[in-house]
């Protein structure tokens, strides 16, 4: 019953989640700090952006020298003349206004050019170049640490050991694969869903700005568990006193619609190990782009993260190894794996905090 409980509440919570997939309407807003109209203005853009299908770019001019150049070159992509040119500016779909009048047409321009996108921008100046820096390989590299976590991993033997008990091959590779494929639904809507959450927010540029600094924290602390496993008090992996609740659930699945299910539960337990580099990717997306365009990038993260989940169910399967050898590899190799997250997640956090990202 409690099980039954809990599944539904992770329906629940996906099914709310789930608008973010509507078509948005993405924008762009140039003010200045102390600029009177702009400060009248500014209240409305920010209001318009809680709007979970718009997506409103906020950029200050006069204390960021490069948000005025980013102006500049899109007024000359515009050409709007020299006499003309000044703060606020809204740029939507394929026109302009300057001023306070914005604030008047506002609501009626955002449904003119409903699900209109940012590509008007994109080339050598504009914010698509910024978006390239956050490239598929820093995606790919996050991935890559979140998916040799330990969490994840160990997780899939339990399974695959409770179902091998049975000597029924067979059905331990479809429930195995259909643990993987829960694994990824449930990690892909809760990436969208916290991706959409910190857009309505408007707290994208601090959110960016503090994951800088846990993508740091997070590698030093694998770095810690790679010198001494389990020092300070805590391991960079499931707490171990939930691993005989997690244990007793999972041996409880008898089929691949059980794994399935069970796949979304293990997530509650698994997020807290295995979600920092998957934060450090949301808050990057968040700052950089849109929601249309991050779903494609998402659904490649989560690829990359399930890809060495699918290569041990099919190993077992094929008889190459045994769930046994599995867990010994990777108890074996467990400070090793702790030492490669780590350095990725230490540069990953410096590169992020240097700006270079």
């Amino acid at each position: 019953m409690k099980i039954t409980k809990l599944l539904l509440s992770i329906v629940l919570i996906f099914s709310l989640i789930s608008p973010v997939f509507a078509d948005e309407t993405c924008a762009y807003f140039f003010y200045g700090e102390g600029c009177p109209h702009c400060g009248k203005v500014l209240p409305d853009i920010e209001d318009a952006n809680l709007n979970e299908n718009v997506d409103i770019k906020i950029f200050e001019v006069y204390h960021d020298r490069e948000n005025l150049q980013l102006l500049q070159s899109i007024y000359d992509k515009f050409g709007v003349p020299n006499d003309e040119r000044g703060v606020p500016t809204l740029f939507i779909g394929e026109e302009y206004i300057i001023g306070g009048k914005i604030s008047s047409v506002l609501d009626s321009k955002l449904e003119e050019h409903k699900g209109s996108s940012c590509e008007f921008i994109s080339g050598e100046d504009g914010e698509e170049k910024e978006l390239g820096n956050l490239s598929i390989l820093t995606v790919i590299g996050a991935a890559f640490v979140d998916s040799i976590n330990p969490c994840a991993i160990a997780v899939l033997l339990i399974l695959l050991s409770a179902l091998l008990a049975s000597g029924k091959k067979k059905r331990a590779l479809k429930a195995g694969l259909a643990f993987t494929a829960s694994i990824y639904i449930a990690y892909f809507l809760f990436g969208l869903g916290l991706f959409s959450v910190i857009k309505i927010s408007g707290l994208s540029y601090w959110f960016y700005k503090f994951i800088g600094v846990l993508a740091i924290l997070i590698g030093l602390f694998n770095l810690k568990d790679f010198v001494k496993h389990g020092s300070l008090g805590f391991v960079m992996e499931i707490p171990m006193r939930w691993r005989p609740t997690l244990k007793k659930l999972l041996n409880k699945v008898t089929s691949p619609i059980g794994a399935f299910l069970m796949g979304f539960v293990v997530c509650l337990f698994e997020l807290p190990c295995t979600g920092g580099p998957y934060l450090v990717i949301l808050g990057l997306l968040a700052e950089k782009t849109t929601r249309m365009a991050a779903i494609p990038i998402l659904l490649l993260y989560n690829a990359v993260f399930i890809l060495p989940l699918i290569f041990v169910t099919f190993l077992v399967f094929s008889g190459f190894t045994s769930v046994e050898k599995a867990n010994k590899w990777k108890e074996k190799n467990l400070r090793i794996l702790h030492l490669i997250a780590g350095l990725i997640m230490l540069g990953l956090g410096i590169v992020i905090v240097a700006g270079i990202i």
